[in-house]
């Protein structure tokens, strides 16, 4: 498991394919989410796509697992789809899978999501957006951070939300609060949904939060009707990495003055 009280800057990409894949990590990226059907919020990508992106990039690739934008609630049906995927993805090279299944009450439905995390075995695991879904979200975490597998160790790394938003900048100190839940149980929290290159400082420094995911922030106009392009990731990184080495010398002077304080 990451040790996730590291301040370390990790950006993530949404791809959709190769070219996308191939910009990102030109530009810095640190880790690509490998997504098909972005105007349905993102669903599993082709087992080639899979396949020819795993091939062209050395960063890690995290596939999506979501076989249908209806709901996140899941049929048997769908759960066997997914477990079969996680399973192709997994054999196909990837490094990690993105995934995320509710109770229709809006809570985080481990009966259903333990299939799939089981053979998910070795593999990255991020619960997506589906948090955002939920009826509460630190309940969510909370029980995302019950889940061992038979090891005893915890299968989730990290969860990607907007604080329950609509998008990240709405949902700032939502996001803090779950920052500092994710901290105590070894979570990493991942900040995304409309997440611009000018607005990476102010989540940082409001939050705490180090992982950035972006999707429509680093392609032109705003938009998925245009590739990642390679320039806006690169510009994303620096600012990203400026935020947080601002944050971390903040720490270290806040820290210095309790210890004066306390003298």
């Amino acid at each position: 498991m990451i040790d996730h009280s590291k301040r370390q800057p990790v950006l993530e990409i949404i791809a959709t394919d190769t070219a996308d894949a191939r910009a990102a990590e030109l530009g810095g990226a640190d880790r690509i989410e490998l997504v098909a059907a972005m105007t349905e919020g993102g669903l599993t990508p082709s087992y080639g796509v899979i396949e020819q992106v795993v091939a062209h990039v050395s960063i890690p690739v995290y596939v999506m697992i979501r076989p249908h934008s209806r709901s996140f609630c899941y049929t048997p049906d769908d759960i066997r789809v997914m477990t079969q995927d996680v399973r192709v993805a997994r054999a196909l090279g990837a490094a990690g899978v993105v995934i995320g299944t509710l109770t229709p009450e809006g809570e985080v439905d481990r009966s259903q999501l333990q299939p799939y995390l089981s053979e998910a075995k070795g593999l990255g695991v991020t619960f997506h957006r589906a948090m955002d879904a939920s009826s509460d979200l630190l309940a969510a975490l909370n029980e995302l951070g019950r889940i061992r597998n038979v090891s005893e160790r915890k299968v989730v790394e990290r969860v990607l939300t907007s604080g329950g938003k609509p998008t990240a900048p709405e949902g700032l100190p939502e996001l803090k609060q779950l920052q500092e839940l994710g901290q105590t149980l070894n979570i990493a929290v991942m900040a995304g949904s409309g997440v611009t290159i000018e607005g990476i400082a102010e989540i940082v420094s409001a939050t705490g939060i180090t992982e950035i995911h972006m999707g429509s922030g680093v392609r032109k106009a705003g938009s998925f009707q245009h590739p990642v392009d390679a320039e806006l990731v690169a510009q994303a990184k620096a600012q990203l990495i400026c935020a947080v080495r601002s944050l971390e010398l903040h720490e270290v002077a806040r820290a210095a003055g309790r210890r004066r304080l306390s003298r």
